[in-house]
């Protein structure tokens, strides 16, 4: 579904389509309704392959849907995290230390990514079914990594949008492997897992009052799943947020609410309040996850906040200076504007390279390990 061959096919079906409707128009055979008909179906078929081209572009550029299953609603099964001996082939590239990180044996190789992991997962505390998609640095497989933990950056996408779209769409692999061979960046394990889990609703990666627990999902689920798989580094120093939209929103909230889980995050084009319609306007619950309400009333933690986007996206340049006003020490907020641009996948790539930059100086460097055998599993999902 993905394929550059199915694209190419569609492309030239885009073209196709309008030049044979105008050379066979007048030479089409038979009576006048059936010259009409062969008419209309010439000319059906243009349009719908340019529809489906513009599908195709939309769909790849964010990844909604990776393949036919998935578009149809298929799966491989659910994966259960639990206390288990690696045995697949993942476990075993995974190297050094890997019998002590028995989750690992659930995740299996994320196709068109070198180095990319995906397990479909069930989280035993936020009882959230859905994806979590993983991206290894090269440096994880080398001698000289074998046995260090490495710092973590969960992305997190808008809404429309997968977890693959961080990978894909957004080629983050590829924006920081180009920093690290260069010396500006460290490298880091990147984790994007599902934020679109209510089908019709928008959670804004909140606990949602008799509804889904996003923010468990993300920070504990979530979290404990790539503890028990990767060799990450536990403590908060290490680990950081991204997102970009929707996902920009969750990164500034939960570095926020979490600060004893995250020490950074970055916010692509995000705004300073949910947006969704789970979350209503003047509730508790709904100032509780405001970014900038956060801001303004919790206590101060130390963690540190990159506010990117464009001067012509909206309120995006005016939210992100209240929420650099708002902020006392020890958080600090930092902005990085740009006079041109819009709310695009075009803009947050740009803005993906500096922001890795910004992380790696306010993430710690992977470290020494500091795994052992008493370290805390999750299991027991039903």
């Amino acid at each position: 579904m993905t394929s550059e061959g199915f694209l190419a096919a569609v492309i030239v079906a885009v073209v196709l389509f309008p030049v044979l409707t105008l050379v066979l128009w007048n030479r089409l055979p038979g009576p006048k309704p059936v010259k009409v008909g062969s008419r209309l179906t010439l000319i059906l078929f243009a349009q719908a392959s340019a529809v489906l081209l513009a599908a195709l572009w939309i769909n790849n550029t964010y990844q909604l849907y990776t393949s036919w299953s998935d578009l149809l609603g298929e799966d491989g099964g659910v994966g259960v995290i639990a206390a288990a001996t690696p045995q697949t082939e993942v476990g075993t590239k995974l190297g050094a230390r890997a019998a002590g990180l028995p989750n690992a044996k659930l995740f299996r190789p994320l196709r068109g990514v070198d180095d990319g992991y995906t397990a479909l997962i069930s989280g035993p505390v936020s009882h959230i079914v859905n994806t979590v998609v993983v991206w290894l640095p090269p440096q994880y497989f080398e001698a000289a990594y074998a046995h260090t933990d490495f710092p973590v950056v969960q992305l997190l996408s808008g809404t429309p949008g997968t977890p693959q779209t961080w990978l894909s769409g957004m080629q983050a692999p590829l924006a920081l492997t180009r920093l690290v061979n260069a010396g500006r960046a460290h490298p880091f394990i990147l984790v994007s897992a599902a934020i679109n889990v209510d089908p019709g609703h928008d959670p804004d990666c909140s606990n949602i009052p008799k509804g889904p627990k996003v923010a468990t999902w993300l920070t504990t689920d979530v979290r404990q799943l790539v503890l028990s798989s990767f060799r990450a580094s536990p403590s908060r120093k290490a680990w950081g947020l991204m997102g970009y939209s929707e996902g920009g929103l969750c990164a500034s909230k939960l570095v926020l609410q979490y600060p004893q889980l995250y020490s950074a995050a970055v916010s692509l084009s995000g705004d300073d309040h949910p947006d969704g319609d789970l979350l209503k306007p003047g509730t508790a619950a709904y100032e509780q996850n405001a970014p900038l309400w956060l801001l303004q009333h919790d206590a101060p933690a130390e963690v540190s906040l990159l506010l990117a986007g464009t001067y012509q996206d909206g309120n995006v340049a005016q939210e992100a200076a209240a929420m650099t006003a708002a902020a006392h020490m020890p958080t600090t907020v930092q902005t990085l504007l740009s006079e041109r641009g819009g709310h695009n996948i075009g803009v947050w790539k740009t803005d993906e390279t500096p922001a890795f930059q910004w992380l790696s100086e306010h993430l710690q460097t992977p470290s020494t390990p500091t795994y052992t055998a008493d370290t805390k599993l999750v299991s027991g999902i039903d």
